[in-house]
């Protein structure tokens, strides 16, 4: 029966069920029992006598009805009791069982009720604050205003507020929530408290680390980009002290005006749509208007009001990319002069080649080689051998045009690309002027000093299409001019043939070399510069003809590469290497990888990751034990990306990657990120001179540095001395290879060194220098 839409009390329901039965059976019983009574005795004594025993009826009657209305509200009521009892029970434990301090307030918000697990923590007895407002307990003006929101609004609130104790300023989050009775109205508020003292001076502590960070920027902007946060690294990156950038907007403090717009969006898309920002390497303004190079990566983070604030990290990239810059420099120019190198002049040749094909015009290729400059350095030293050469450099390029390049082969030797010519009159005129120039006297730290040099010419497109063919033949006329006594310029002519001659008769056998199994290959050890174990091999390809005898691998490797057979050839030293390995593997040799050149051609003709796969299958070689040595060129041509997913497919076999001859190509951080790459392998050219070269030196030490940063190992070739041990164990390169360790060994020679080493791996030790 619910009458509470006439207004009765639920208390007045339930008496109203025990009166209302007993009045109804009353009442029947009161009129039937009248009648009945006149109805059977007429006389007066009889009918007293009923009347007796109509109450005594009436009686026994209405109390037992009203034992068994009576009976049924105790059992409710007790019921309803023991329930009360169990939820209190529950609940005193869920109180218990918190940390938390729970304060109840009437509707007058004081304080009604507290449950607390341990009476220390209410800081003053009950007595105290029981009864009054908040502000009158000494609580924080925020604690009252929460409060009285909380009241006006119906909503929950949460605040945080800080009390000086004794012990020290004590952080605690209060969360406010109304209490509503069954009308609607309010009646009181419940207050959840807690102490976030320890959250807060975690909170402080990382705060201050990022504050304190000295390298590295961090910026906070709330949801509008304003700044939040200003640490003091972003104060010497961009300029801004603190209080200048607080408050300000991103696109108005740092942004370059042409990318506001985008930023701006960008925000507002990770605002609205959750689109996180990438990271990415960027260009930021700083406070005098320069442009600084940056890695920039952002998070977006909720603060105590629940609002989006976004934080940036910031890396200076500017020593970084002045490293990059040195090593591009370092791969492209010779150290010493200055010049280009035989890389930055093979581009701007292929630049010329270019020019030419428009304007129908000729470029000349001039090999310059001093005459007799090895006195020099016998007879004075190196010191003043290296400046005479800075002031021929000087020299040479005075005779030049501004079109023409000029480059430093090493050694002795020039590399000269004249462009825009219109007949060998002109070469013949310029080639001359170089003879004339570097023939005249100069003093050189009080020597008086004098050289001639000899040139060879090569001209395009007559004596060659390409760099290589030209340089060859450029070197051929070289010689032809010293053989003619020296002092003089010879251009490459017919009768030089007789190479090319000799070249193709060499591609011939070759090929015979293939079919008849006279290639093989020869191992060199890798020795780990930390232990001094044997760590790997690298397998070099040699020819033994039985027409030619011993043919050097730079005589044949070069037309293998011209003609396409590199790659059957290639194909087969994979092969032959991966079987080698796993027979010494299974005779327990321990060698943990061997190396194998890949050539360029075999990554752009057919499936490469088929054939390694194909090879390990059949070998039974555990593709970690191969290591892939590719060139710098390799990876820089990859302008469409597929040389980049070959090498991922191939490193998902397990399998390494190095990069062989490391600091001679387009050296660039760019690929050496993008890439998956394993090894560095420091060209010999770079190791020969190291101990007396400084320019040497500091290329090997910046190559092995580079490794360390970007976790590569670094593999130095071509170790031939103990100087050069020694510097490149104190630098802390990985590995080494070169003739003071072995020289490359045929497969029973290279078994042999390595059981040797096996039996002597307990006293074994690197050589040491001298």
């Amino acid at each position: 029966m619910n009458c509470k839409w006439l207004g009765i009390a639920p208390s007045t329901v339930r008496a109203l069920r025990i009166v209302m039965p007993y009045m109804a059976v009353a009442g029947l019983w009161m009129g039937l029992s009248d009648s009945i009574t006149q109805w059977l005795a007429a006389d007066a004594d009889i009918h007293a006598g009923l009347q007796t025993w109509k109450g005594v009826i009436l009686v026994l009657a209405t109390g037992l009805l009203l034992f068994a209305l009576m009976r049924e509200q105790f059992a409710r009521i007790e019921l309803s009791r023991a329930r009360s009892r169990e939820l209190a029970t529950y609940l005193r434990r869920m109180l218990e069982s918190l940390d938390d301090l729970i304060f109840v307030f009437d509707d007058k918000l004081r304080f009604a009720h507290a449950y607390y697990p341990d009476p220390k923590a209410l800081l003053i007895p009950p007595e105290h604050f029981m009864g009054k407002e908040a502000g009158e307990a000494g609580l924080p003006a925020e604690i009252g205003l929460a409060l009285q929101r909380v009241c006006d609004e119906r909503s929950t609130q949460s605040v945080e507020y800080a009390l000086d104790l004794p012990q020290g300023r004590c952080w605690y989050s209060a969360k406010l929530s109304p209490m509503i009775d069954e009308d609607g109205q309010f009646v009181g508020a419940i207050a959840v408290v807690r102490d976030i003292t320890a959250l807060k001076s975690s909170e402080e502590r990382c705060r201050r680390l990022f504050e304190d960070l000295s390298n590295v920027a961090v910026q906070g902007y709330d949801s509008e980009r304003r700044v939040v946060f200003w640490n003091s690294a972003s104060e010497a990156l961009y300029g801004y002290p603190r209080e200048e950038a607080l408050g300000r907007r991103l696109e108005d403090l740092i942004i370059p005006p042409v990318c506001r717009d985008e930023v701006i969006r960008l925000h507002r898309n990770w605002i609205d749509k959750g689109e996180p920002i990438p990271a990415s390497e960027i260009e930021l303004l700083n406070r005098d208007g320069e442009l600084v190079p940056v890695f920039s990566s952002h998070t977006m983070l909720s603060n105590e009001r629940g609002e989006a604030e976004m934080y940036c990290v910031d890396v200076d990239l500017r020593e970084l990319r002045e490293t990059q810059e040195q090593l591009r420099r370092a791969a492209t120019h010779d150290p010493l002069t200055g010049l280009p190198n035989r890389v930055l002049a093979r581009d701007r040749f292929g630049q010329a080649l270019a020019l030419a094909a428009r304007e129908q015009t000729l470029v000349a290729l001039l090999f310059v080689d001093l005459d007799r400059f090895k006195i020099i350095n016998d007879t004075l030293g190196h010191g003043v051998g290296d400046r005479f050469l800075q002031e021929i450099g000087r020299r040479l390029s005075s005779c030049l045009r501004a079109s023409d390049t000029i480059s430093r082969q090493g050694g002795d030797e020039f590399l000269v690309v004249l462009s825009g010519l219109r007949d060998r009159g002109m070469v013949s005129a310029i080639a001359q002027k170089i003879i004339e120039a570097v023939a005249q006297p100069c003093d050189i730290d009080g020597h008086e000093l004098s050289c001639s040099c000899s040139i060879g010419i090569a001209i395009h497109p007559d004596d060659g299409a390409d760099f290589d063919s030209l340089l060859l033949r450029a070197d051929t006329a070289m010689y032809q001019a010293k053989a003619s006594g020296r002092n003089v310029f010879r251009f490459f002519t017919a009768q030089m043939n007789v190479d090319a001659h000799e070249r193709l008769t060499m591609l011939n056998h070759l090929r015979n070399a293939i079919q008849h199994g006279e290639l093989g290959l020869h191992y060199q050890p890798q020795i780990d510069l930390a232990t001094g174990r044997v760590v790997g091999a690298e397998a070099l390809l040699r020819w033994e003809s039985a027409e030619l005898g011993s043919v050097p691998p730079t005589r044949f490797i070069p037309l293998a590469e011209e003609s396409g057979l590199i790659i059957p050839v290639g194909e087969w030293a994979l092969r032959e290497a991966c079987r080698q390995a796993r027979a010494w593997r299974d005779q327990g040799m321990g060698l943990e990888v061997m190396a194998v050149n890949v050539s360029a051609l075999q990554f752009h003709r057919g499936d490469p990751v088929e054939m390694v796969n194909r090879i390990l299958r059949e070998t039974g070689l555990p593709a970690e034990c191969l290591e892939l040595e590719l060139t710098e060129s390799l990876l820089v041509q990859d302008g469409s990306g597929a040389t980049l997913d070959t090498l991922r497919r191939l490193k998902a076999l397990g399998l390494r990657i190095a990069i062989d001859d490391f600091g001679t190509g387009y050296s660039s951080l760019a690929y050496l990120r993008r890439f998956p790459i394993d090894k560095l392998k420091i060209d010999r050219a770079f190791v020969r001179d190291l101990a007396s070269d400084p320019e040497d030196a500091a290329i090997v030490n910046l190559i092995v540095n580079l490794g360390r940063i970007l976790k590569l190992k670094t593999v130095a070739e071509g170790v031939e001395d103990h100087k050069q041990l020694a510097f490149l164990s104190e630098r802390g390169c990985n590995v080494a290879q070169g003739f003071l360790f072995a020289q490359p060994m045929a497969p029973t020679a290279f078994a042999a060194y390595l059981e040797t080493r096996l039996l002597l791996r307990g006293r074994e030790s690197l050589p040491h220098a001298a």
